[in-house]
């Protein structure tokens, strides 16, 4: 497949250009064709991170894209096609259920604990499917971890998907997290070091490393209640590191939050407690917040928000 970059895909990144152009491809997948080296950018290897310029050809070598997606596609078939209208209307209620905020550029949903933004190889469903059966066009902006509860931001159009991405890397949007971690807080503070990929027991998992081994990674934390032993925090991360608040807490708070299988093997916890409350976008004098799950609220009888 040969794909010629337009004006309107400019300064976005490959992986998701690619992945529009195969919105029933698992992330995953396409990430495997990435290292594999099957699709390119002018006739050279891309990266997935790569970002587009006008007039560059992609082109992406891969059957199994036509083979294993194509016939999944709702349209391919007219069995498939009754099931996907079916579907739509429980899909459709639970967008409006968890939509919190919409203008004409973007909307945010209020994600819940144990969807997936996006598909992997063990997963069927997600947030991108729901999308997909309700809109014509989206872009996802930024992620959350399937077990994280909250804000998730989604632009409806690729000139706002690159502002909004924009706006992002340059910190001008700000996030607070709220978080029950096991553990008694006190004080506010703020937590600077470094984060790094590791291996424990063949799992990967991040942790905090020497400086040349990570990158830097630094949250504001304040302490809003104690609950027994516990604290509801709310956090602030100033970078986004994979798995930061789960780390800074865990590791250098040592109060890790209720919940997190990866971070404490010893939760008795279902749900993970950690949700995006509230997104601040300064520049266009917008704030979104996201209510609690009702899992927040059931581990004290007091009202959090």
């Amino acid at each position: 497949m040969e794909y010629l970059v337009t004006q309107n895909d400019a300064d976005c990144r490959v992986d998701r250009v690619v992945k529009n152009l195969f919105p029933n491809a698992g992330y995953a997948f396409l990430q495997k064709l990435f290292r594999q080296g099957k699709i390119k950018i002018n006739g050279k290897k891309a990266k997935a991170c790569q970002r587009l310029e006008e007039n560059d050809v992609i082109r992406v070598f891969s059957n199994q894209l036509d083979q294993n997606f194509s016939s999944k596609s709702p349209r391919s078939t007219a069995s498939s096609s009754d099931s996907a209208i079916e579907k739509a209307p429980k899909l459709r209620k639970l967008y409006e259920e968890m939509l919190i905020f919409e203008n004409e550029d973007f909307l945010a949903l209020n994600k819940k604990s144990g969807l997936a933004v996006q598909l992997g190889s063990k997963l069927n469903f997600c947030v991108e499917t729901i999308l997909k059966n309700v809109m014509d066009e989206y872009f996802l902006v930024h992620r959350l971890d399937k077990d994280t509860s909250g804000v998730l931001l989604i632009a409806k159009n690729r000139n706002w998907a690159r502002k909004l991405t924009q706006l992002f890397r340059d910190g001008k949007i700000q996030k607070t997290y709220w978080a029950v971690v096991d553990g008694k807080i006190r004080k506010s503070g703020v937590i600077q070091n470094f984060i790094g990929k590791s291996f424990v027991s063949g799992e990967e998992r991040m942790t905090v490393v020497r400086e040349d081994l990570g990158k830097s990674a630094v949250t504001d934390y304040r302490p809003i209640n104690e609950i027994g032993c516990f604290t509801l925090l709310e956090l602030r991360p100033k970078t986004g590191r994979k798995h930061q608040l789960r780390v800074h807490c865990s590791e250098t708070l040592k109060a890790p939050i209720l919940g997190d299988k990866k971070y404490n093997k010893r939760t008795k916890h279902k749900n993970l407690f950690l949700h995006a409350k509230r997104l601040e976008i300064a520049e266009l004098g917008i704030q979104i917040e996201a209510p609690l799950p009702q899992y927040f609220r059931e581990i004290s009888c007091q009202r959090f928000d």
